[in-house]
């Protein structure tokens, strides 16, 4: 490959009729620039080949760990997207368990409930019926205490017609004395009958 200094170093002899010289130089001249520009330009371009391809092995150098990375990714990604799906379903399963638990403490305590409010309901309706009992058996034994003092009471004489009748002053102390033993006698009968209704 001729050079811009094979061109430079080229002499050449001279004739009796050969090309002007200077007409020769100066094309030579003219070559060589251009030469030694190309040259410059192709050096530039190696260089720039040279820095492209340097760029373009980096650029592989990268793409091939921009793979690796994302396929570590990728495969990250699916780990933590699995993990994620299997603790939700955990918590879910969790929240599941815990609230059944829940529902049946509630139902339990619901139920306790309901069978000790029954019982109450029970206590006191069978405090109602004895009571109600107790009210009846009461108003039982006062009919029979009145019944009794009515039939006391009737059976008393009638002392007034009795004093007038008598014309002695012993026959008066005598229906007084019979008096007062009615009224004591009657006593003692309330007396007893205060004792038993108390």
């Amino acid at each position: 490959m001729i050079t811009s200094k094979d061109i430079r170093n080229k002499r050449f002899e001279k004739g009796a009729f050969g090309y002007n010289l200077e007409e020769v130089d100066a094309f030579l001249s003219q070559l060589e620039a251009e030469l030694d520009e190309m040259e410059r330009e192709r050096a530039e371009a190696n260089n720039k080949i040279q820095i492209l391809a340097d760029r373009v092995r980096e650029y592989m150098r990268d793409e091939e760990a921009l793979k690796d990375a994302l396929l570590m990714a990728q495969k990250q990604g699916k780990q933590v997207v699995r993990e994620a799906n299997e603790k939700a379903e955990s918590i879910v399963n969790e929240a599941k368990e815990k609230a059944a638990e829940i529902e049946e403490e509630t139902e339990r305590q619901h139920q306790l409930e309901m069978e000790k409010n029954r019982q109450e309901i029970e206590a006191e309706h069978q405090y109602l019926i004895d009571a109600k009992r107790r009210v009846t058996e009461f108003k039982k034994s006062m009919f029979e205490m009145y019944k009794e003092h009515l039939t006391a009471i009737s059976a008393m004489p009638d002392f007034e017609a009795e004093i007038q009748e008598k014309e002695t002053a012993e026959e008066i102390a005598a229906v007084i004395a019979s008096v007062t033993d009615s009224e004591e006698t009657e006593q003692d009968r309330e007396s007893e009958a205060e004792e038993v209704f108390f």
